[in-house]
């Protein structure tokens, strides 16, 4: 499918987010007499205020608004879903996405980057090296603008540094050139169903490439050696915890390439084993595009940390404030403790349950012996629950409901000298908006006290 394939078919745009939005205004920019459908849960008045004036001057348009915006799908040859949207039915007409449209044209100019976490960092990362490498490089998807947005002035030199969720790559029939794989953990089980579904979205940023593509792939997970394995691209491994005869390794101090060495890993801002596995994939793909050492040295030395991953926000009274709010899975929050432990005074932790097993952070916390916990609804129940059945140690612990009591509280009981660290392993939907506006009144609570 291509956007000129379009001209003729009765198309629907499915969810009017900043995906949507985008769709909408390519789409009126090629066909402007063209009668286009817009479909979204939200009613008028509660989209964007530009979507509702476009809404308004565009008679060459139909909404589908409310409750009930699904209830004529079958009408259409085509619907172009944004991701993360799920279809109340079946339908005859073609599903198609940016995503799958994008790649379908621009695949052998993408580098794709997936995983349960370290996503953002890892793209963000990539395009910071190509771009102090003088690389037209472009951030799209999660990260940066939709795809969409570039499709008319794309240029033939450019590479698209592509940040892909299990929602956008859950159909998609077409994998990058070039394929990150950081990691899989239990996640977006609500979404998908179980654990199976997930990964079997995941794996599509590998499944379609062939033996001139190249797959980025971490090593210490034995599901991804297993699914390196399947596929045709050449494999390239990473590793935090064994030394490898090809790929990217730390050893010591040093990053090596195919035991070469590329740069000192204590000279990085991005702290942590997890921020290492980054760095290692970031610098997998540059050594594919022929970057020299010294250059990938510098800009990942000059690297700053992604906003709400382990990002520090100040001090007072002695006492480090670090936001970790990306931290949505266990495994996150395990990572964040182990980089900074036995620093840790206080932990704040816990957020919406989607069911995920939280008893290995449980024994994280009693084994690192964490001396203060606040804790959000819902999990932070179950944490604590955790906690207490290994009857060993029992931290100090307090319950909150809004992050203004949780960083007074914080600032009253932990230790000069200590962290105060949130990493709350958990979704942020049943209190915040999402995790970014979780973060953001951590740093706003925070920066009040100082």
């Amino acid at each position: 499918m291509t956007i000129a394939e379009l001209k003729n078919k009765k198309v629907l745009i499915l969810g009017l987010g900043k995906e949507g939005t985008s769709t909408l205004k390519l789409l009126r920019k090629k066909f402007p007499e063209k009668v286009i459908s817009l479909a979204d849960r939200k009613t008028l008045v509660e989209l964007e205020k530009d979507l509702q004036k476009i809404a308004k001057n565009d008679r060459k348009l139909k909404l589908h608004l409310g409750n009930s915006y699904q209830k004529n799908l079958d009408q259409f040859d085509v619907i172009i879903k944004s991701p993360g949207l799920l279809l109340e039915k079946s339908t005859k007409g073609e599903v198609t996405s940016q995503t799958q449209i994008f790649m379908n044209l621009f695949k052998n100019k993408v580098i794709g980057i997936t995983g349960t976490k370290g996503k953002t960092t890892t793209s963000s990362l990539i395009h910071k090296i190509l771009k102090d490498a003088k690389i037209n490089a472009l951030l799209v998807g999660n990260v940066g603008n939709p795809p969409f947005d570039y499709l008319e002035k794309a240029k033939v030199t450019d590479i698209f540094v592509f940040e892909l969720s299990s929602f956008q790559l859950q159909d998609l029939e077409a994998s990058p050139h070039i394929a990150i794989f950081l990691n899989l953990y239990k996640e977006h089980l609500d979404y998908h169903g179980n654990f199976e579904n997930y990964k079997n979205a995941k794996i599509n940023i590998s499944k379609w490439q062939n033996n001139g593509d190249f797959l980025i792939y971490n090593a210490d997970f034995q599901i991804l050696e297993k699914i390196a394995v399947t596929g045709k691209a050449k494999k390239i491994p990473f590793s935090i915890n064994q030394k490898l005869k090809s790929g990217a390794y730390i050893d010591g101090e040093w990053l090596f390439f195919n035991q070469e060495k590329v740069l000192k890993i204590s000279e990085t801002k991005l702290k942590g084993r997890f921020n290492h596995n980054n760095i290692l994939a970031a610098v997998s793909a540059a050594k594919i595009l022929k970057i020299p050492n010294k250059k990938i040295a510098s800009s990942v030395k000059k690297f700053e940390p992604v906003k709400h991953r382990i990002q520090f926000i100040g001090s007072y009274g002695g006492i480090d404030f670090i936001n970790d709010s990306i931290a949505t899975i266990p495994e996150a929050t395990i990572a964040a403790l182990e980089t900074f432990n036995p620093n840790i005074n206080t932990l704040i932790v816990g957020g919406y349950n989607r069911g995920l097993d939280y008893s290995r952070l449980s024994k994280k916390i009693v084994e690192e012996k964490i001396p203060n916990l606040i804790l959000f609804p819902e999990t932070g129940k179950i944490i604590l629950e955790g906690i207490k059945r290994q009857n060993r140690f029992v931290p100090k612990y307090l319950f909150v409901k809004n992050m203004k009591n949780a960083v007074e509280i914080a600032a009253k009981i932990t230790a000069k000298g200590k962290i105060c660290l949130l990493s709350p392993a958990s979704s942020s939907f049943n209190l915040f908006k999402n995790y970014q506006d979780r973060g953001e009144q951590f740093q706003k609570y925070v920066r009040k006290l100082i």
